[in-house]
């Protein structure tokens, strides 16, 4: 069903106390009024590219063809690194070529990658946020010409994660609001008929759960997320707080 108002989404590290986001919004709907906006979340932590990478990989799984998510997460801004757009899914993503797109790449491959050329007359050596990337972001949404905003770029920037391919690979790759530990480990590896004993951080977790409510509070699990990635959870508390883990510990299965 095609779409009324196109889709733009922001992701970034801002947090709301400042006017940063509304800046870039506005700048959006310089360059597309009739867009959409919706926020995926601004708490990212700062310059934390990975967490970064990961929910906007869930904004890409979420939304449809078309939709536009801007994501700046940008230690470097005003640096040498590239600024990006990557077609994926039938979705653009517009953000700085640090690594940002990652996830996205990984789990919705293949992917077309492209530096972003045009340059405004003007910029804040601070800001191409509001003064690059968003404007991008929004005359992609109102579909003009992609070769007079981007070329073809064959060799991004890419974090070192990578979804499992075998019970080596396991690991931790982000903890979410309520201290669940996301894995790299993909449902269909690790297999959903509960079978399987998970270890995390050299810690037995126990066989795999279908859902929190299946062990008693306080009680380590592990499950299958809403991600199709394998979690390691606490009922009702924290297993990055109950169990101490981290991003990069490994996890384990067989």
């Amino acid at each position: 069903m095609p779409v009324d108002r196109p889709i733009v989404t922001l992701t970034s590290d801002f947090g709301l106390a400042d006017a940063y986001v509304a800046a870039m919004k506005a700048a959006v709907l310089r360059h597309c009024p009739e867009a959409n906006l919706i926020d995926i979340t601004h708490q990212v932590p700062r310059h934390d590219i990975l967490a970064g990478s990961i929910a906007l990989e869930r904004a890409v799984a979420a939304f449809d063809e078309e939709t536009v998510h801007l994501a700046v997460v940008d230690p470097g801004v005003g640096g040498p690194r590239r600024l990006a757009a990557a077609l994926v899914r039938g979705q653009w993503i517009v953000c700085p070529d640090n690594g940002l797109m990652t996830w996205a790449l990984r789990r919705w491959a293949p992917g077309e990658t492209f530096e972003i050329i045009w340059r405004p007359r003007q910029s804040s050596a601070t800001f191409h946020g509001r003064d690059i990337m968003a404007p991008v972001a929004g005359w992609l949404a109102d579909a003009v010409r992609r070769d007079e905003l981007l070329r073809p770029m064959d060799d991004p920037v890419l974090l070192d994660v990578h979804l499992a391919q075998n019970a080596g690979d396991g690991r931790v790759i982000h903890l979410d609001g309520f201290g669940n530990a996301t894995t790299n480990i993909p449902a269909e590896l690790v297999g959903t008929d509960g079978y399987a004993k998970v270890w995390a951080a050299d810690r037995e977790i126990g066989p795999l759960r279908r859902t929190y409510s299946d062990v008693a509070p306080g009680e380590a699990l592990a499950l299958i997320g809403s991600s199709g990635l394998l979690e390691i959870a606490v009922r009702d508390g924290s297993a990055g707080q109950v169990l101490g883990l981290r991003v990069g510990d490994e996890v384990h299965w067989r």
